[in-house]
Parts: C-alpha cells; structure tokens; sequence
C-alpha cells in the first residue's frame, strides 16, 4: 500500500518501469496474464485505482485529473524520473490524464480500448448503468457487462475466465463504481491531445462493442505521431480474450 492506492510491483529495480492502469469495476489482478512476460524486462507496477480492489475512493466529484494525481502521488516513494504507462478502458483514461499531467516523465504511452471525450449518448448509458446498479447492486452488473467487454465465441468457450472477470465486477464498491462513471462522464482530451509528444500505441477490438475502432482510431489521429493496432476478434478486453497477442504487442513497443 504506497498511500491510499493499493500497489504490486513486479520484476527488478533496476529495470525500465511500467504502470499498469486497469478498467472500471476490476482491479490490478485484472493485468495477471501480462505481468509474467513484462516483469522479465520491466519493473511492473500494477495499482488498484481508487474506489476499486484495496484502494480508497477519492472524495465526491473527482474527475480523471484527481485519479491521475493518485497514481501519480503513488509512484512518487518509488523515485522514478520515467516510467511508460498503458491504460485499458477507463485505465486509458487516466493515462491520458497521466500524460498531460507530467508530459515530461512519461516515456511510453499505451491507450487500449478508449476514446479522448465521452459524448452525451455515452454519458447517458453510463448513467442509465449507475441507476441500475444502484437498484439491483454490483451483481446485477455482472452479465451486461460480461456481453459488452467479450464476443459471444469467447463467453462460449471460456466460462471460468469469464467467471473471474464477472466476479471482479460483483466484488467491485458500488460507491467506487459511481465515483469512476463520474469521471468517465467528465472525460474531454480532444482540445488537449497534441501535446502529447511521447511515443504512443492505441489499441482497438475489431468486435468492440464498447469503444468501437473508429472511437480508438480518432484518439490515435489526435496524437502526433501515435501507433494504431486493431485487434482481430477480440472486443473490448483483448488483454484477456487475446492475451498472448495483445501481450507481445504491448512488449514489443515498450522495447527502449
């Protein structure tokens, strides 16, 4: 625990460093297929976003810079001048908040399955999602999302890791859930994103149903110089539902 986030860290000292930023309604367990293969070069450093796992929500009406400056508070005991940061989902979000924040200390940046502002349609889902979670629990969260974050083929054909992610989601506070559909609603970096100058890889599901290609895409137009990958068969979780390619992905573009 480095102040109020819950934090793993994974791999040598010595090495390049890497932040780890999951989506809403999960925690850092959430990254356990890539921390294996990335701890053998970099140091990984994988906390629970605030209101999320072991970590302490963040008082009413934080937005993405109030998360951004959690982690941010976090990494400080660790002394790092740089350190690379991939965020999935709402996790993108706060990396790109990250980056604007201290533009000069991030030395890659990763932004999987996010889009740079939320649109009133989308704001609208969310809070439509708030109010049923609010009448029915986390739990009843569990099978909506489960739909929107995989295809059906992997849903199929993975019941137990399907499992493991729905009980993420049941396990999540509902008042951390509320707090980071606050932020996700507030989410604006289209006026913000050409001072981003660091190395940047944005990656899409081909079947995102959540954030679909064309929203990852204009994030990655937004961006001077930014990489863009789609990711074939996978929706909005391809760091689970095609893990080992979204792995070597992300490895290979972390490479100094």
């Amino acid at each position: 625990m480095t102040g109020s986030l819950k934090l793993e860290v994974f791999g040598a000292e010595s090495a390049p460093a890497i932040v780890l930023l999951h989506p809403i309604a999960t925690r850092a367990e959430v990254w356990c297929l890539q921390v294996p293969i990335l701890a053998r070069r970099f140091r990984v450093i994988v906390p629970d976003l605030p209101g999320h796992g072991g970590s302490a929500p963040l008082p009413p009406g934080a937005v993405l810079h109030d998360y951004a400056a959690a982690v941010l508070g976090a990494l400080e005991p660790f002394g790092l001048n740089e350190f690379s940061v991939a965020g999935l989902s709402f996790g993108g979000m706060v990396a790109q908040a990250m980056a604007l924040a201290a533009p000069s200390r991030i030395r890659r940046l990763v932004l999987a399955h996010c889009g740079a502002v939320t649109p009133a349609p989308v704001t609208a889902l969310w809070q439509q999602r708030v109010a049923d979670a609010q009448a029915g629990g986390m739990a009843q969260q569990v099978r909506p999302t489960l739909d929107r974050w995989f295809t059906p083929d992997f849903l199929d054909r993975a019941p137990a890791a399907s499992d493991w992610i729905g009980r993420m989601v049941a396990d999540t506070s509902l008042a951390g859930y509320i707090a980071a559909v606050h932020a996700i609603c507030g989410l604006d970096h289209v006026a913000s994103l050409a001072r981003l100058q660091m190395p940047t890889l944005v990656i899409a599901g081909q079947k995102d149903m959540a954030v679909s290609p064309a929203v990852s895409q204009a994030l990655a137009a937004g961006i001077p110089g930014a990489e863009f990958r789609l990711m074939a068969d996978a929706a909005h979780m391809s760091h689970v539902e095609q893990a080992a390619t979204f792995t070597e992905t992300l490895d290979a573009f972390l490479q100094p």
